[in-house]
């Protein structure tokens, strides 16, 4: 008995399994891309968004409902779905902190004062708008159930004619653009 499992043993180790034995495919070397297709490349990609982002689009297949996306610029962000009384509300939050952030009302001379604005009976977004001298800091929060996240939404100097680049109004933008587009 001992012969017989030595030499099953030995004949095992001679003849490796099939599978072993057979040819692999070669694996070739993509081709690498000449300099006027790398250079296409690059005009044509995506840049990465830098600092605080927002997204806002119809959900397909629900009528009046739509996702929104919230994100730090430090690689945190919020996701939620909201119906289109809820957008209705965040656009009037947004509006309302536009107006208050470009008015000279309740702003500190050496400390900012800090106003909150937010609806009574929907609490998932909040703006905040610090002003100190002729600056207003705006801050756009969300609450979702995957999470609460603070965002900057941008500066805006009272009295300036030089245009912001606030993602308070992108956001309205988007907002407004969302609203209008055909429920899919």
């Amino acid at each position: 008995m001992k012969r017989v499992v030595l030499s099953l043993s030995l004949l095992a180790l001679l003849f490796p399994p099939i599978g072993h034995g057979q040819d692999q495919p070669k694996k070739t070397s993509p081709k690498q891309p000449s300099a006027k297709e790398m250079r296409e490349q690059e005009r044509n990609a995506h840049r990465t968004p830098v600092g605080p982002g927002f997204f806002i689009g119809p959900i397909e297949g629900k009528t009046r409902v739509f996702s929104l996306l919230l994100s730090d610029g430090q690689g945190n962000s919020v996701t939620g779905q909201f119906n289109l009384p809820q957008i209705d509300v965040f656009e009037a939050l947004l509006e309302a902190a536009t107006t208050f952030a470009l008015s000279d009302e309740k702003v500190g001379a050496r400390d900012p004062i800090i106003t909150r604005l937010m609806d009574q009976h929907e609490w998932s977004m909040f703006v905040d708008v610090a002003k100190k001298g002729n600056q207003s800091q705006i801050y756009v929060s969300l609450i979702t159930p995957t999470g609460k996240l603070t965002a900057e939404a941008g500066v805006i100097t009272r009295g300036s004619q030089k245009e912001a680049e606030a993602l308070l109004w992108k956001m309205l933008a988007q907002i407004r653009e969302a609203k209008a587009a055909p429920q899919l």
